[in-house]
């Protein structure tokens, strides 16, 4: 491919900023005054985002405008003549709050409110004070921000369980997350990258030490577009309020389960440090079906497996860093992470192998084990420096992420006297490091726009070792396979530059942007023959919100996207994943390229809340898996470009307050996906349905006491080549306060019914493959948290006691 300079990517971009900067003086002339406020919460001081405000006038009450707030909680009303009025703040779960004889004066006038503080909703009962809580998961014009601590059924689990129960994200009975029905996402913490696989960082982290889970499925220009279906960005938690506080976490359950985190902060004017650290251990029990039939020289060949399996995952980490102010203007901050983990899984089976020639099975013991582990380390420098005026800064960011893995699996067969008959070792592990260089720029234009750029690089390096063994039975004993051994290295690339404009016309709000991208890829052997490649993409952006009425939002949005082929995708050489299944990549692969479009409709029906989004996702040059019959009983696995997939969803969300201590989410998602192309020249295209549901409820059954029951249900779905049958999982929970909320108990169970079993089929024309696995259930885990510091209530005593004493609210 053509190799474009970035230079001419400097100019793509000066040619953007000059068209969006002529476009922005058209706010800035517009007649009439304008107004600003900042919405935070009244106990927490975090910003209040989405929140739904109305201008009136004082004369007849007639409404005069309407807008919702932004990420940071602000809020901006323009075209307003001069005159007075009054405004009304609402958001669920708060107190509306009013804010009288608000004035406008001259032409193009820009008035300020400041900051307005939302209290929760709190009912008196018996003269015990109950302070409504944040919604389990919150819409947001561009993302939905998912609040763990709600996640009663998550508490003494990680990331991947607190991902259960909520809209977009679908998690398989073997901890593989899906975002909107793909694999294929960015994982961030803290919004930025992390060593782990996604997979495996989500695993990593105790759903205890985080904040809140954003979910982005239509990422803006800021962001890499990497990724076909979008972002999951993990916010830990990290600096508490003015002082010192703290969180311990422990948590147990039967059956070798257990672990524990905690997070000390001090905050003080100026600087602020945070230290925490985790360890977990989880070991759990299954069982599994297998059946596999394989079509050779006109003989078929048939293996099954019956046994017993085990999983068990150790990790331990370390999280630390902090902040220092050197000016009112200039902002440092530094954080860092290390830890390590590892895995393991294997099965005990009775294995049967019989063939159309020899229909008497020959019976044989099957053992199998793998193991995953390596540690990993990052760090990043974040400055900010603050220009006059609201929203003008400068940001950058230093980020390096190191990690160091090791694999390996074992096969063996025995017979029934259990001497070992056949048996193969593959291993693979090396090194990874990947370092990022960010470069932020925010301009406000006026009180109702702005402009944003930016300059990214990243650099990602990997050297993977790989070797395989095979037992010999003459030696007794496993003999290294040189043609199978080898060292390969992977080199990645990329210069970014982006800007975006955003701005506001009435109760329409609007963001377009441009990223542009230069990368240099590379893959092969270490001293040996190399495939490389090089591109220059655009990646355009737009998002929109328009308030219908002030409690009803309509948003739309569309990104493209790229997904590039993971390194061993393009190694044109064979390497043995375990003892029936070897991997081939292909070099003549090509990136995926997404056309991502978004239409959602949020809307309050009294206290209820009703969500809809509609998506719809184009798939250029699809990339897909092939399996293949390798050679007697072993399959081949590869990678193609196929064609085109479509996939078309509704979200729906409906949240409801059927009684005051009674909540309830219903989550669904229609999905429909097609695939159009061609495999091995013959034309495979389907299309496939799936849904899935989840409804959860949550009671208060008294003060400080909830109960939390879960039921999802995931409907039948395709591949190219097989199906995966539904199944359905019921969780429930139970928390009890102590200590005046510095204690919490919470009891989880999860899947109670037992019913979380993994069926899956799949075939080709001289293949078909069924398994059937169920794991370790119902599994019930107790865990305590302790919270060091002034806890919730004292803060609400000490906010009435200034309110008492005549503060103002803002």
């Amino acid at each position: 491919m053509k190799y474009i300079p970035a230079v001419s990517l400097s100019f793509v971009t000066l040619l953007f900023f000059s068209s969006f900067s002529a476009l922005a003086q058209g706010p800035a002339a517009r007649s009439g005054g304008g107004l600003t406020a900042r919405i935070l919460d009244a106990e927490t001081g975090v910003p209040v985002e989405y929140a739904s405000v109305v201008l009136y006038r004082s004369l007849d009450s007639s409404m005069a405008q309407g807008t919702i707030t932004n990420r940071d909680g602000r809020l901006q009303l323009g075209g307003l003549d001069a005159g007075r009025y009054y405004m009304k703040v609402h958001f669920m779960g708060y107190e509306e709050l009013t804010v009288d004889d608000i004035r406008t004066w001259e032409f193009n006038e820009r008035l300020d409110i400041g900051e307005l503080r939302l209290r929760p909703v709190a009912i008196e009962l018996d003269e015990v004070e109950v302070a409504a809580e944040r919604a389990p998961v919150e819409y947001a014009i561009d993302k939905k921000v998912i609040n763990v601590d709600r996640q009663l059924t998550a508490a003494s689990g990680t990331a991947v369980d607190a991902l259960q129960n909520v809209p977009s994200v679908t998690v398989e009975l073997d901890g593989t997350v899906k975002l909107r029905g793909s694999g294929s996402f960015t994982v961030l913490i803290d919004g930025k990258p992390t060593p782990l696989d996604p997979s495996d960082a989500l695993a990593q982290i105790p759903a205890s030490s985080i904040e809140n889970i954003e979910i982005i499925t239509n990422p803006s220009a800021r962001y890499d577009p990497e990724g076909m279906s979008g972002i999951i960005n993990v916010i830990m938690k990290k600096e508490g309020r003015s002082g010192y506080s703290g969180i311990m976490n422990l948590n147990a359950g039967l059956g070798d389960k257990y672990g524990t985190d905690a997070l000390f902060t001090v905050t003080e004017p100026g600087w602020s440090f945070y230290l925490g650290g985790d360890y977990g251990k989880r070991h759990s029990t299954g069982e599994e079906r297998e059946r596999r039939s394989f079509l050779e020289a006109g003989n078929t060949l048939f293996n099954s497996t019956i046994g017993d399996t085990y999983r068990q995952r150790d990790s331990w980490g370390l999280r630390g860093g902090g902040s220092l102010a050197f000016s009112d203007k200039d902002n440092l901050g530094l954080n860092l992470r290390l830890g390590r983990r590892s895995g393991d899984a294997g099965s005990d089976a009775d294995f049967l192998e019989w063939s159309d020639n020899a229909p008497e099975p020959l019976r044989q013991f099957i053992r199998t084990s793998s193991g995953r582990s390596g540690r990993f380390f990052s760090s990043d420098l974040d400055y900010r420096h603050s220009f006059e005026g609201k929203g003008h800064e400068l940001t950058a960011q230093l980020s390096f992420m190191q990690r160091r893995g090791e694999e390996s699996s074992r096969d063996e067969l025995f017979d029934q006297a259990r001497a070992i008959t056949s048996g193969r070792i593959t291993t693979e592990d090396g090194p990874m490091q990947r370092m990022q260089a960010k470069l932020d720029y925010t301009l406000p234009l006026n009180s109702l726009s702005k402009l944003e750029s930016g300059y990214q690089y990243y650099l990602f390096d990997m050297e993977d070792e790989t070797s395989l063994s095979d037992y010999d039975t003459a030696l007794g004993r496993y003999v290294l396979l040189p043609e199978y051994s080898r060292t390969t290295e992977y080199k990645r690339g990329v210069h970014a530059l982006y800007a975006m404009y955003a701005g506001s016309l009435g109760p329409l709000g609007f963001q377009a942007g441009l990223r542009g991208e230069h990368t240099d890829q590379s893959v092969g052997l270490t001293g040996g023959a190399q495939y490389e490649y090089q591109l220059f993409d655009l990646f355009p952006t737009l998002h929109a919100s328009y308030s219908i009425t002030p409690l009803q939002q309509l948003m739309a949005s569309y990104t493209r996207r790229i997904e590039r082929p993971r390194g061993w995708y393009l190694e044109p050489f064979e390497s043995w994943t375990d003892a029936f299944n070897v991997r081939r990549g292909n070099p003549e692969i090509t990136p995926e390229y997404i056309d991502s479009y978004e239409l959602g409709v949020q809307t309050h029906i009294g206290t209820s809340l009703l969500s809809a989004e509609l998506y719809h996702r184009v798939t250029h040059d699809k990339i897909e898996f092939v399996r293949s019959v390798y050679r007697d009983n072993i399959t081949l696995r590869t990678v193609q470009n196929i064609g085109q997939e479509i996939a078309t969803g509704l979200e729906l969300m409906l949240n409801v307050d059927v009684f005051t201590f009674w909540d309830v989410y219903l989550l669904g998602n229609l999905y429909n996906n097609r695939i159009e192309g061609a495999l091995n020249g013959e034309d495979f295209s389907r299309e496939r349905f799936t849904w899935n549901t989840r409804l959860n409820n949550t009671f208060t059954l008294a003060p400080g006491t909830l109960l939390q029951a879960n039921v999802s249900y995931n409907s039948p779905s395709v591949s190219a080549q097989g199906r995966t049958e539904g199944y359905v999982v019921t969780n429930i929970a139970l928390r009890q306060e102590f200590l005046g909320g510095r204690l919490f108990a919470t009891l989880d169970v999860s899947d109670v019914l037992r019913t979380a079993e993994r069926e899956s089929s799949a075939s080709g024309p001289d293949f078909t493959a069924y398994s059937y696995e169920l794991e370790e259930a119902p599994v019930a885990m107790l865990t305590l948290r302790y919270v060091i510091g002034s806890n919730g209530k004292e803060r609400k005593r000490e906010n009435r006691q200034r309110d008492d004493n005549g503060m103002e609210e803002f």
